[in-house]
């Protein structure tokens, strides 16, 4: 019986002493997949900062509209074309990140599929940053062209 438990002990033992180590490549592309997460929980986290604006964009163009005045070119018309670039272009990002990003889609978990996905996914993301910009920026304008 000392001797069964002694065997097994050695085997546990041998087992748990024998972990996986990756090796540099498996390292590399878990690095990876951590950075495409992270970018990809990035692009959502901006995304869910902008999409709620949506309805302010809309609002205060109709805002503007009631106070322009003939001039095509004056400040609130081109504030007025501001917002709602701001909104086409975001309804436009979320139809193309969803088109390359699926929801639900894993990450891919290869170094040919990384090295394809990570490039667009952090040009998506530096687009949604952009996007906020000048969101914020165009309801800032507007904002400012109301109170006058």
């Amino acid at each position: 019986m000392k001797k069964t438990l002694y065997f097994i002990a050695i085997v546990l033992f041998t087992l748990t002493a024998c972990k996986n180590v990756p090796t540099p490549e498996e390292a590399a592309i878990q690095a990876q997949m951590e950075s495409y997460n992270l970018l990809k929980a990035e692009a959502m986290n901006v995304h869910d900062e902008i999409m709620p604006k949506m309805g302010v964009l809309m609002e205060l163009k109709g805002e503007l509209v009631v106070n322009e005045h003939a001039n095509e070119l004056s400040e609130v018309a081109v504030a007025s074309e501001n917002l709602k670039a701001s909104h086409d272009a975001m309804m436009s990002w979320m139809q193309d990140y969803s088109e390359k990003f699926p929801y639900g889609e894993p990450t891919p978990d290869t170094q040919e599929a990384l090295d394809e996905k990570l490039p667009i996914l952090e040009q998506e993301v530096k687009e949604i940053v952009q996007l906020k910009e000048r969101t914020m920026l165009a309801i800032e304008k507007a904002r400012e062209l109301l109170k006058k």
